[in-house]
């Protein structure tokens, strides 16, 4: 069975290839009602399968039902799930998360037999412990939530405040190896699974060639570890040709903007697409959308003391959200 895109094992020429394919996606979707209507479904579903796993494709006809061979979480998700005893879902992380958080919240939420709870912290990282202790800080929400998957995204502040050349140092890299396995020990603990995802592509061209520096740690580290999925989100926000891109496909079949306009944060709909991104990764391994309870919604709970950016997310912001107006930080 092809890699997922998710795997480290993924070559970034393979994942161009997949990105060009969402492109041409609408012209695949034309070609594919017509030969319907002709009465030849078998031809169609199987191309239809194949792009579904080899791109990003953003819903699906058929559920995914068993899961995907390579996919590191594989052995961790229970079963079965129902709204009295749902898998416990939590997302963490950086500004990013905040639009992660929500949007992954909702999509997992509807199903009825997820919970899902989210702690996002605007200017977080992993190089700033004075500013947000992860470590200590995820450790506090493991004991407290209890999660059974856990999903973090960090890296787009560490890669913003880094001299130029650091991540190809290899003293440096070795430094940052160990922040992401310590990271790593407190949300995949108990055998929870973890679903890591990079930083995505940004405008400026120079930090978008030290986000690549930090996503390549994060994926080399995960890849050692057989409970943990790296979710590239770099490719997932790039253009066919690697380039920033601030409008793609997203859920429902338009395309939007995705990137606001600092060329950082994602959009309410970027924070869509990469959620439904995360969660395909998900339903496939727990067979979520198969065990679903219609109308069983699952209200997302968001962490005490969680901050977003303004406008990075569908809901109004709550009480909680603290203001980032002046701050270098994202």
């Amino acid at each position: 069975m092809p890699s997922d895109d998710t795997t480290p094992n993924a070559s970034r020429r393979e994942q161009r290839s997949r990105r060009r394919r969402i492109w041409r996606r609408s012209l695949i979707v034309g070609v594919a009602v017509v030969v319907l209507a002709a009465g030849t479904a078998y031809a169609v579903t199987g191309p239809l399968q194949h792009d579904d796993r080899g791109g990003h494709r953003v819903s699906r006809s058929v559920p995914t039902t068993a899961p995907v061979a390579g996919t590191a979480a594989a052995q961790t998700c229970r079963a079965p799930l129902n709204p009295d005893d749902p898998l416990r879902l939590w997302i963490g992380g950086d500004s990013l998360a905040g639009s992660l958080g929500p949007s992954l919240g909702r999509r997992a939420g509807s199903t009825g037999v997820v919970q899902p709870v989210f702690d996002s912290r605007v200017s977080s990282g992993l190089l700033s412990p004075d500013f947000v202790n992860w470590p200590q800080h995820g450790a506090d929400d493991m004991s407290l939530y209890n999660p059974e998957v856990t999903v973090f995204i960090v890296g787009a502040n560490d890669a913003q405040n880094l001299p130029e050349g650091a991540t190809r140092d290899p003293g440096w890299r070795a430094q940052y190896s160990a922040l992401v396995e310590e990271m790593l020990t407190v949300i995949g603990g108990n055998g929870r699974a973890v679903y890591w995802v990079g930083a995505p592509v940004m405008a400026d061209a120079t930090y978008s060639e030290r986000v690549q520096g930090v996503n390549d740690v994060f994926r080399e580290v995960a890849a050692k570890h057989p409970d943990v999925t790296y979710v590239d989100a770099y490719t997932l926000f790039s253009a066919p040709d690697g380039t920033y891109a601030s409008m793609l496909p997203v859920p429902g079949g338009k395309v939007a903007r995705v990137r606001g306009a600092d060329g950082i944060h994602l959009t309410p709909e970027g924070g869509d697409l990469l959620a439904e991104t995360v969660f395909e990764r998900l339903d496939a391994t727990c067979r979520i959308t198969q065990q679903a309870v219609p109308g069983a919604v699952k209200a997302t709970i968001e962490a005490p003391g969680s901050s977003s950016v303004p406008g990075s997310r569908r809901d109004a912001p709550t009480a909680t959200t603290r203001s980032t107006t002046g701050s270098s930080r994202r």
